[in-house]
């Protein structure tokens, strides 16, 4: 038996945000910017210093006195792709439709499901 990666074929392109990838432990505290214009469930959030970036509204936390907090780890990066490109797949969060992926170059970041082509299996 062979392994092999698993891989996906990008069939629409995205450019990620141009902000330093948020990365999030349990009760880092964020600021709340705006919903995603075409993405329902998704915030933009920001550390306050340098970092920030789409964050799915459900790993969020809010306490009476305002204050937001993530209730679980999360990496805002998302992979930069064009159509034709094929990434690995690392991990599927299914709740949110998207994939940890890795591009040729070792890249990694999220990838919308609905842009990815999945490979037959041989």
């Amino acid at each position: 038996m062979q392994l092999r990666a698993i891989t996906a074929k990008v069939v629409h392109g995205q450019e990620p945000p141009d902000a330093i990838p948020l990365t999030l432990n349990a009760g880092d505290t964020v600021k709340l910017g705006n919903w995603h214009p075409g993405r329902g469930g998704y915030v933009w959030c920001d550390d306050g210093q340098i970092s920030a970036g789409w964050v799915p509204a459900d790993l969020l936390d809010t306490a009476p006195n305002g204050t937001v907090t993530a209730k679980a780890e999360y990496c805002s990066a998302e992979l930069e792709v064009s159509p034709g490109d094929t990434v690995r797949l690392l991990w599927e969060d299914a709740t949110h439709g998207a994939w940890w992926c890795e591009n040729p170059a070792q890249d990694r970041g999220w990838v919308r499901a609905e842009y990815l082509q999945f490979d037959d299996p041989e």
